[in-house]
């Protein structure tokens, strides 16, 4: 299997400190910029499976699933706060886009 980077968003309709949420291949994912380096994260909590992270509260680089506080590293995907994590994506911007590393079939 191999990769490839899919545009997702323009940088500007991403604002500092607040998610967006991405739809992508039927997975939600949540798009973050934190001190203007993007992060991307799967926005299914891994507790009780809630597609809630892009309304987290976030605390530097960690985002806490609002439904039951479960906290998460928007750089290694792994719960800090609780057990397990969420997936990771690779994030790259050109210019004004924005663009996620999936897996392409």
């Amino acid at each position: 299997m191999s990769v490839e980077f899919v545009k997702v968003a323009k940088a500007s309709d991403v604002f500092e400190k607040k998610a967006k949420l991405i739809r992508l291949d039927n997975e939600d994912i949540a798009l973050w910029r934190v001190d203007g380096k993007f992060y991307a994260i799967n926005n299914v909590c891994a507790h009780q499976h809630f597609s809630a992270l892009h309304q987290g509260e976030l605390d530097g680089l960690r985002v806490t699933c609002p439904m039951h506080g479960w906290t998460y590293s928007l750089e290694t995907g792994k719960a800090e706060a609780g057990s397990g994590q969420v997936k990771t994506y690779r994030v790259k911007v050109e210019g004004e886009n924005v663009f996620l590393e999936v897996d392409k079939p």
